[in-house]
C-alpha cells in the first residue's frame, strides 16, 4: 500500500507525463492553455499518429486505475475523473468514429493559423511560419484520406468546408498587413511566398473535396444512441440516458411557450409570437452603428452587475468587441465570445459581431436582443465566468481547462439572462419577451440535439421544425444546425444547465431557510463559478455535496436517489 501522498506524487506525475505527449497530437488546445511547445506544428493525422494516441489513452486510463483514487483530495480525485473519461471518450471516437474519413473542415487549419494571431506564443514567428509552410502538404494528404471513403461524409460538412476554406483562403492571404506582423522584431523569411501557397492549397483543397468528394457523399453525421450516452456520462457526467434528456427538452419547451404566449399577450394583446418578434425587430441600429451599440450595451450590463454586487467582479479583464473574423461568418450569424488563455496576465477576450450586408439581417439585431446577447456574451455571463475561472488554481488544472461543458459554461450564460431581468436590469416590457423567447430556442436545442444523433431526425426535418417552432429564417436555421452535427451533446447542454442551476439556487436557498440564514445571491454565485468550466455536475458534487448533486438530479431528471 501506498500512502496518500506517494499517490498524489505518482498522479501527478501520470498527469504530467501524459499531457506532454498528448499535446503533441492536440497543438491548437495546447497552445489555448498556455503551452506552445507545439506551435509551429498541425494536429497528426497519420495512421501511426492515431494509433499512438490510442495507446497513450489506454496506458493513462491503466495507469490510473491501478493507483487507489478514494486517497487523493477532492480537487484530484475531480481531475482524474475528468481524464480518465475524456481519454475513454476520444479512444471511442478515434476507433468507432474516425475523423479524418468523415470531416472535411477538421483538417481545415485556418483556425490554428488565426489562433497564433490572437495568442501569446513565445516563439511566434517560427510558429507561423512552420503552420503556414505545412498547409499545401498537409492537405494533399487530407484529400487522399478523404477520397478514400467517400461516401461516408456528410454531404452538409463538404459544404460548410467549402465556405471555410474559401474565406479562409482569403484571410490567409490578409495576414502579411496584420497588426501583429507589424509588431514583430525580426521579419519571416519569405512570408509572402508561405501565404500565398497556402491559400492557393486552402483554395485547390475546396475544388477538390467540391468536383470529386461532394458528388459521392453521403455519410450520416449522427453519432448514434451509444456514444451520445456516453458523451452525456463522460463529458458532462450526467447518469442519464438520452430519453431522458429529451423528455426534459419537451417539458422546457411546452412550458416556456406556454409563458411566452402569455408574455405575447401582454405586449401585444394576441399570443402571435411571431408577429411580435417582428415589431421588435424594427427597432435596430444603423449598421455603421451595430459595434459601439452592442459596445453601449454591454458596459451598462457590466455596470448594472458591479452596482448590484451580485457576483465578484475579476479583478483584471479586457473584452475587445470585433467585427467576427470573414471566415467564421457563415458559422457565426449574429454574435460569439472567443475566451482568454488561462495564462494571459490581461486576460484579453474577445466579443464576436457579425456585420450585416442585409437588411433582414439588421433586423435581427433588435435593441432588446442586443442587451440580452451583452448579458449571455458578456456581463455576468460568458466573459465574467472565463476570467473567473482563469483567475482560480484549483479551476486551471489541465483536465479541466481541456474539458469544458455547455452544461456549465452555457448554462450559466442562459442562466444569467433570466437573474438579470429578476434582479431589475432591464424595466422594458419587451425583454422578458425576448428572454422567453430565446429559451424556447434553446429548449428545441435538446430535443433536437437527442433527434439528430439518435432517432434519424434530418437536417432538412431539423431546419424546417426551427422554421416552423422559432419563425427562424432558413438561412440562420441551417447555420445553427451545421454546428449541432459536429458537437453532439453541446446544444443541449444550454437549456440542461440553465435548469441545473435553477434547481440549484433554490435548494440552496431552502437550505439556507432552515437554518434561518439570509440567502446571498453574491455567495450562491461565486461558489457556483469557483469549480471552473468542467461539467455542472462536478462543480455541484465538488462544492455543494454529494447530496446536494443527488436532489437535484432527482428533481431535473426525475432519478431515484438511491439509483444516483
Amino acid at each position: 500500500m501506498h500512502s496518500p501522498q506517494q499517490t498524489t506524487d505518482r498522479f501527478d506525475t501520470i498527469l504530467d507525463s501524459y499531457y506532454k505527449a498528448w499535446f503533441r497530437y492536440h497543438p491548437e488546445q495546447a497552445v489555448e492553455v498556455g503551452r506552445d511547445e507545439y506551435a509551429d506544428q498541425l494536429r497528426p493525422y497519420g495512421d501511426d499518429d492515431i494509433g499512438a494516441l490510442i495507446t497513450l489513452n489506454r496506458e493513462l486510463m491503466f495507469s490510473l486505475e491501478e493507483l487507489d483514487a478514494e486517497s487523493l483530495n477532492a480537487d484530484r480525485l475531480i481531475d482524474y475523473e475528468l481524464v480518465w473519461s475524456s481519454a475513454a471518450l476520444e479512444t471511442e471516437e478515434l476507433l468507432e468514429l474516425d475523423w479524418r474519413y468523415l470531416d472535411p473542415e477538421r483538417y481545415l487549419p485556418v483556425d490554428a493559423v488565426h489562433q497564433l494571431l490572437v495568442r501569446a506564443v513565445s516563439n511566434f514567428e517560427t510558429a507561423l511560419a512552420g503552420r503556414l509552410a505545412a498547409i499545401p502538404q498537409y492537405l494533399r494528404g487530407a484529400r487522399q484520406k478523404l477520397g478514400t471513403q467517400a461516401e461516408k461524409i456528410p454531404p452538409l460538412w463538404i459544404q460548410t468546408s467549402l465556405q471555410t476554406a474559401r474565406e479562409g483562403a482569403k484571410f490567409i492571404r490578409t495576414i502579411p498587413r496584420h497588426p501583429k506582423l507589424m509588431e514583430c522584431k525580426q521579419a519571416i523569411p519569405d512570408l509572402a511566398a508561405l501565404v500565398s501557397k497556402a491559400a492557393t492549397a486552402l483554395e485547390n483543397f475546396a475544388s477538390c473535396i467540391e468536383s470529386d468528394l461532394l458528388p459521392k457523399a453521403a455519410g450520416d453525421f449522427a453519432c448514434g444512441e451509444r456514444h451520445f450516452n456516453h458523451i452525456l456520462g463522460f463529458q458532462h457526467f450526467l447518469d442519464v440516458g438520452h430519453e431522458r434528456i429529451h423528455k426534459l427538452g419537451k417539458e422546457l419547451f411546452d412550458d416556456t411557450s406556454s409563458r411566452l404566449r402569455e408574455a405575447c399577450m401582454v405586449l401585444n394583446g394576441n399570443d402571435d409570437v411571431v408577429a411580435m418578434s417582428a415589431k421588435l425587430a424594427e427597432n435596430h441600429p444603423a449598421a455603421e452603428q451595430l459595434l459601439e451599440t452592442y459596445r453601449q450595451s454591454m458596459l451598462a450590463a457590466r455596470a448594472f452587475v458591479e452596482k448590484a454586487d451580485i457576483v465578484t467582479l475579476p479583478a483584471n479583464e479586457n473584452l475587445s468587441i470585433v467585427d467576427t473574423p470573414a471566415f467564421l461568418r457563415h458559422e457565426i450569424p449574429f454574435a460569439a465570445y472567443h475566451e482568454p488563455q488561462p495564462n494571459d496576465p490581461r486576460q484579453q477576450a474577445w466579443y464576436y459581431v457579425t456585420p450585416c450586408a442585409e437588411p433582414d439581417q439588421l433586423a435581427q439585431h433588435d435593441t432588446a436582443s442586443i442587451a440580452q446577447t451583452c448579458v449571455h456574451e458578456a456581463w455576468p455571463g460568458h466573459h465574467l465566468q472565463f476570467v473567473t475561472a482563469n483567475m482560480n488554481p484549483a479551476a486551471c488544472s489541465l483536465p479541466r481547462l481541456l474539458n469544458p461543458s455547455a452544461t456549465l459554461y452555457e448554462g450559466w450564460a442562459l442562466y444569467c439572462e433570466q437573474m438579470m431581468l429578476e434582479q431589475g436590469f432591464s424595466q422594458s416590457p419587451e425583454q422578458e419577451f425576448i428572454m422567453l423567447r430565446d429559451r424556447r430556442w434553446r429548449a428545441l436545442r435538446i430535443m433536437l440535439d437527442v433527434e439528430l444523433h439518435c432517432r434519424g431526425l434530418s437536417i432538412a426535418e431539423a431546419a424546417q421544425k426551427m422554421v416552423d417552432e422559432l419563425g427562424m429564417h432558413h438561412e440562420q436555421a441551417m447555420a445553427d444546425l451545421s454546428w449541432y452535427t459536429r458537437s453532439p451533446g453541446v446544444p443541449m447542454g444550454y437549456a440542461t444547465g440553465w435548469a441545473m442551476i435553477n434547481c440549484l439556487r433554490k435548494n440552496q436557498q431552502v437550505q439556507q431557510e432552515k437554518k434561518g440564514a439570509k440567502f446571498s445571491m453574491k455567495q450562491f454565485h461565486d461558489a457556483l463559478l469557483s469549480g471552473g468550466s468542467m461539467a455542472l455536475a462536478l462543480v455541484i458534487r465538488r462544492v455543494f455535496g454529494d447530496e446536494v448533486w443527488a436532489d437535484v438530479e432527482s428533481e431535473i431528471f426525475s432519478v431515484d436517489k438511491e439509483d444516483s
